[in-house]
């Protein structure tokens, strides 16, 4: 990438990895774990077979030396973290942050089960955890030469797969994720694997479609590449369109489009308006276009070109606000982690970075930390603040960050925007967005009628894309949470919105074992 996506002098990615394992070991439960010699004395055992000095997770926390994947497990068994809380988060940090696409990640342990076992179990009708996926793509990718029978196998696995990613979340969304990155380029599975995809934002997963597509900007294979310029010359909706722009941030970083393709893609830049509730990457992938290819500066910029200005600083609220969350947060133990430089860049880029993975790669980062629940904290208060409703530019990046980071204590401040009166209309998109991702199963049934019948009126009177796009919405927060009553009820409604209707309908044809799966 992705390290020219973030700002001047921000931490690489061996940086953000030592953090996270130095930052739970010295704010863990565990206080005698906050000496290193202990620490080092007590490492060796569970899936790391081998004796460590001293110097050796001191090396690893400062980034002086990789750590290895195992390691990092290890320090998951030693913190008593959830299992793939590091592994996952480190490996998809990897992933993003690399200045080549990532082919393959190494195993972080052998799989106990065989190979056979779990593509058996993959394409039945048994549960499948996040964990089992991550060991599938283990052997799958250490068999490269690898051919599945029958033929359709491969698709099977994918659509599974995908099926399962959208409508999972957190740390189990980030497993199946990883596992799709690595599938999409396995040299004899990958270009059905980018072939399902494809299919699946366009057909019957249209109301999930940005991460599937976006999924395919790591991916070198030609038919990724064209699959992605499709949907942006001829959406198959508007959030594949949104999928596909931000699959183009990574893919013209990897040099994935020839000069012909270039100017597909500048054309569609061009022409696409840039607006409404899911067009918000469309200007800065414009800029950062034009900043790689300043020869295409003037047709993408206006007036503005050649040469591409600078982004934009933060505006000073938003800026004043990112400092009044930071303020709690640095109280937590100054004395362990003296040093706030690497958190502190994660703050301002989830807070700030007009590229939305940016914003959320970073907040993934501090999720997998004890800064997890202070954070959240902040943010809630920050949204709670009636200037900060007011305005969707200091509102809509602290929903963004809440539905990482937030937990059903959150939940109150993101109702009350997702139906308030006098909120801006983008900024209740977002808070109905993230309605699916905090607390989802806190199924409120008073609050979720009457959120459906204030956007179904909103959009009986307006018809406009907000207004629908905020319904869908609904509708994937109803999802989220198995709110199966009231799905049924809209795919029934012939006055509902016909793309909420088909939406639910979605929603209710998820055979049970994959909703299961999803959860874990």
């Amino acid at each position: 990438m992705s390290t020219h996506l973030t700002v001047g002098g921000a931490p690489d990615r061996r940086s953000r990895v030592a953090w996270l394992l130095r930052v739970n070991r010295l704010l863990g439960t565990d206080p005698a774990f906050r000496s290193l010699p202990v620490f080092a004395a007590a490492f060796r055992g569970g899936c790391y077979d081998r004796e460590v000095s001293v110097s050796t997770p001191s090396r690893w926390e400062t980034g002086r030396t990789a750590v290895p994947w195992a390691a990092v497990r290890r320090y998951e068994e030693l913190l008593g973290l959830p299992r793939n809380l590091l592994t996952a988060t480190a490996r998809t940090l990897w992933r993003y942050l690399a200045p080549a696409p990532v082919l393959d990640t190494a195993p972080v342990t052998a799989a106990d089960d065989t190979l056979e076992d779990l593509l058996e179990q993959a394409l039945s009708g048994a549960v499948m955890t996040g964990d089992d996926w991550d060991r599938l793509a283990d052997g799958l990718c250490a068999r490269p030469d690898v051919v599945l029978m029958p033929s359709g196998t491969w698709y099977g696995l994918a659509e599974r797969l995908v099926g399962e990613m959208v409508i999972a979340d957190d740390l189990p969304w980030m497993l199946r994720f990883e596992t799709l990155n690595r599938l999409l380029n396995h040299p004899r599975g990958g270009r059905t694997v980018v072939l399902a995809c494809a299919e699946l934002a366009a057909g019957r997963a249209r109301s999930t479609a940005t991460e599937i597509v976006c999924a395919l900007d790591n991916c070198g294979h030609p038919d990724a590449a064209d699959r992605v310029l499709a949907e942006l010359a001829a959406p198959s909706g508007p959030l594949a369109h949104r999928g596909a722009v931000m699959a183009c941030f990574r893919k013209v970083g990897y040099r994935h489009f020839d000069r012909a393709q270039l100017r597909t893609l500048v054309r569609a830049l061009r022409e696409s308006p840039g607006t409404g509730p899911v067009a918000d990457q469309v200007d800065p992938l414009r800029r950062y276009l034009a900043r790689v290819h300043p020869e295409h500066a003037r047709e993408l910029l206006g007036g503005r070109g050649p040469v591409a200005p600078p982004p934009e600083p933060a505006p000073a609220p938003l800026a004043a606000a990112v400092r009044r969350i930071t303020a709690p947060v640095w109280a937590i133990e100054p004395d362990l982690v003296p040093d706030t430089t690497v958190p502190a860049a994660l703050v301002a880029e989830t807070l700030t970075s007009p590229v939305f993975d940016v914003r959320l790669y970073s907040a993934f980062l501090l999720a997998a930390t004890p800064y997890r629940e202070p954070l959240a904290d902040a943010v809630a208060a920050e949204l709670a603040r009636p200037s900060t409703a007011r305005h969707a530019e200091l509102a809509v990046p602290l929903l963004d960050a809440l539905r990482i980071l937030g937990d059903r204590r959150h939940r109150a401040v993101v109702k009350a925007l997702a139906v308030r009166p006098g909120v801006p209309r983008r900024t209740a998109y977002v808070a109905v967005r993230a309605l699916g991702h905090v607390a989802a199963d806190d199924a409120d049934s008073v609050f979720l009628r009457a959120a459906v019948a204030h956007h179904h009126t909103a959009w009986r009177l307006t018809r406009d894309p907000v207004s629908a796009a905020t319904l869908e919405s609904l509708v994937y927060a109803l999802g989220m949470a198995a709110r199966d009553d009231i799905l049924a009820e809209i795919r029934a409604d012939p006055g509902f919105l016909p793309a909420a209707r088909t939406a639910a309908g979605g929603w209710l044809a998820i055979p049970a074992h994959r909703r299961t799966s999803a959860l874990r």
